[in-house]
């Protein structure tokens, strides 16, 4: 029997006693999700914080970090691939399943901040190309049909050899591998920049929006890239040490050290370097004096800005900076774990800089969208609050359970470890025959 053989009849293990228990976790959520959704649509968003003041909350900054997410990721396994390097190939599928993962929270996550998701058809009947929002929304639908389309273009000969279903017909040989290597060239090329233009529209929105003085920056786009690098590397490398922890996915321990010190060069980019771009000459603009500019640029105006470049910043830096303690997963899953925390906060930052203060600063002010009832003075506010009620938190959590369904079940039923590498075809006597 050939290795070929013998790799195509590997069964699939069914899930085990922990893995039941969290897909039935994950299901948990996904119900509450959908009742709270419903909930949501049979009350309107002022089931939700969000008021006239406030109109983005917690779906909008959650859509910013997962749009991130899933761009970091694929930036990340596309980059060898179009420059023919076969660095971090132990990590290329796990990243492209966990933007696919993300990608699908992302999208998911406007359908309850829309308020009418019936009223979706009109993105594609009459939609006006004049708002970034028709673009960004077109980006993702893209973005994800891109994700479908590399994951299976990566793993379709090794589910070929295992002879699944989901090869769709495609024979595994080895002029269908070289092939397969042409098109991942091709399909990294169209891959990279559609993930910079994921994020980069995405940040455009935010700076487009110049009633929002905190927003109105150049360096918006610029920003939400290295936003997702930082997170996309971070949360690969999480998913990456957890799958090896309680899957059958093996980590490259070569690899995942070099990716940690990847990171680490991704957040001294982010935090220091364009931090210091960001704030500096705002800092200059606003003060003209040395301590003023220092201390602008030093303190934070939130704790959200400390959870952010302390927490999730400096702490992770300072963790792989030192080459003794970057050698440990344990140091390198929690440096990781703390970027994404901090990349987080750093968009929930965002959205409360721009909103807090209303760009109406005379009475009566905005509107608060609340009961109304009489013509009284505590209907209008120049200056917002935006708390997340109970409907967002469980909405919002039932969403990223779908996600982390994708990524249990694409581990389970997709070769995301590569399998070509120890079946690879191997020649006889130098006759080139396969054995």
């Amino acid at each position: 029997m050939t290795v070929k053989d013998r790799t195509a009849r590997i069964a699939i293990p069914s899930f085990n006693t922990k893995g039941k228990a969290w897909l039935g976790f994950l299901g948990v959520l996904m119900v509450i999700g959908v009742a709270a959704w419903g909930y949501q649509l049979s009350t309107g968003l002022i089931a939700t914080g969000m008021r006239n003041v406030f109109s983005w909350g917690l779906y909008i900054m959650m859509f910013v970090l997962f749009v991130g997410l899933s761009a970091g990721g694929l930036i990340i396994s596309s980059a060898p691939k179009f420059f023919h390097s076969h660095r971090y190939e132990g990590f290329a599928r796990l990243g492209v399943l966990v933007s696919l993962a993300c990608i699908t929270v992302a999208g998911l996550l406007i359908l309850p901040d829309i308020g009418r998701p019936e009223r979706l058809y009109q993105f594609f009947t009459s939609p006006d190309f004049r708002s970034p929002m028709v673009w960004d929304f077109g980006i993702v639908l893209l973005y994800g049909m891109l994700n479908v389309w590399y994951l299976w273009l990566l793993t379709r000969r090794d589910l070929a050899a295992r002879g699944s279903a989901l090869a769709f017909g495609v024979e595994d040989s080895k002029e269908g591998r070289e092939r397969d290597r042409t098109l991942m060239f091709w399909t990294a090329a169209f891959a990279l920049p559609t993930a910079v233009a994921l994020h980069s529209v995405t940040g455009w929105i935010f700076a487009t929006q110049i009633g929002r003085g905190s927003w109105f920056s150049p360096l918006v786009a610029p920003v939400f890239i290295a936003k997702a690098l930082v997170s996309g590397l971070g949360l690969l490398l999480v998913v990456g040490v957890l799958a090896d922890r309680f899957t059958n996915y093996e980590v490259d321990r070569e690899e995942l050290t070099s990716l940690g010190k990847i990171l680490g060069i991704f957040l001294a980019f982010h935090v220091v370097y364009l931090l210091a771009a960001e704030r500096l000459p705002h800092a200059w603009a606003d003060h003209f004096g040395f301590w003023a500019i220092t201390s602008s640029f030093l303190i934070g105006e939130t704790p959200y800005f400390w959870l952010w470049t302390i927490v999730g910043g400096a702490i992770p830096l300072g963790l792989l900076m030192i080459p003794s303690l970057r050698e440990r997963v344990p140091v390198i899953f929690t440096a990781s774990l703390l970027a994404v925390f901090g990349t987080m906060f750093e968009g929930i930052r965002l959205v409360f800089t721009g909103y807090e203060v209303a760009n109406i600063d005379a009475g009566p002010g905005i509107s608060l969208g609340g009961a109304y009832s009489g013509i009284t003075t505590d209907i209008w506010a120049t200056a917002g609050a935006y708390t997340p009620t109970l409907v967002e938190i469980a909405i919002t959590l039932g969403i990223v359970a779908f996600g982390a369904l994708i990524v249990t079940l694409g581990l389970k039923y997709v070769p995301i470890q590569r399998i070509d590498g120890q079946r690879a075809y191997v020649t006889d006597g130098g006759n080139g025959e396969e054995r």
